[in-house]
């Protein structure tokens, strides 16, 4: 059972490794040739913007997180018995952490540009 485990582990590895090295090889050899062609090397500047998603994943993890407390303390303390208590304070946590969101990034955007 355990050589079976392994052997499960090192292929997933190598196949993980294998789709790794393939896209960025890849990706490497088309930029050489867009840059051979003579386009700016600052056209790639805008392709990697993982800030913006990891900022949304992170304001939207902290407004469902906020929700399931809110939900809690409304079931614990008030009385109000129901799955839609919790239901409806993630929603609306989840709901004010996307408008929230929203104008952090249009800020942002906004310094960015100029």
């Amino acid at each position: 059972m355990q050589i079976t485990s392994a052997a499960l582990l090192i292929s997933i590895s190598l196949v993980v490794f294998g789709i790794a090295y393939y896209y960025f090889t890849t990706r490497h050899k088309e930029r050489m040739a867009i840059l051979e062609s003579g386009a700016p090397p600052d056209i790639f500047k805008k392709q990697s913007q993982w800030h913006y998603m990891l900022l949304s994943f992170g304001i939207i993890s902290i407004g469902i997180a906020m929700g399931v407390l809110a939900g809690a303390l409304l079931a614990s303390y008030m009385l109000i018995q129901g799955i839609w208590v919790m239901t409806a304070s993630i929603m609306i946590f989840l709901g004010i952490s996307l408008i929230l969101c929203y104008f952090i990034l249009k800020s942002q955007s906004h310094k960015d540009r100029g």
